[in-house]
């Protein structure tokens, strides 16, 4: 789950930064870990939005196209602001609360109440 409480680049959280570029034109900036997940290695990026850290994505090594490490100050600096500068799979978690104010959820993560009432109908 994704951490909500704002952070700033004075205040990030102690760890590996980096920013990483996915096969797929994906690229994430934030906090880095190897783990190990399902018998293999793993490349685990908590990635930075706006003002806050979100829950963690898992890359196979094999999907790591370039890798730079950096400083958590450059981290915070090169964050995106915007869900269109996340891809669609990270942005599909933004917390609401995470949004800028002038930006609205993107129109597959808002429920249509035509859909959501046709459930409810008796037939």
């Amino acid at each position: 789950m994704a951490d909500t409480q704002p952070i700033s680049a004075s205040d990030m959280p102690a760890g590996e930064y980096a920013i990483v570029e996915a096969l797929g034109h994906r690229t994430l900036v934030g906090r880095v870990t190897e783990i190990e997940r399902f018998g293999t290695k793993m490349l685990q990026v908590e990635p930075l939005f706006g003002d806050v850290m979100l829950g963690p994505v898992l890359l196979g090594g094999g999907s790591i196209y370039q890798f730079t490490p950096c400083s958590a100050t450059i981290a915070y600096a090169r964050r995106p602001q915007q869900t269109y500068q996340l891809p669609p799979s990270v942005a599909a978690v933004v917390p609401p609360i995470a949004l800028p104010s002038n930006e609205e959820l993107p129109s597959f993560l808002v429920e249509d109440d035509d859909e959501a009432d046709w459930s409810d109908s008796d037939g």
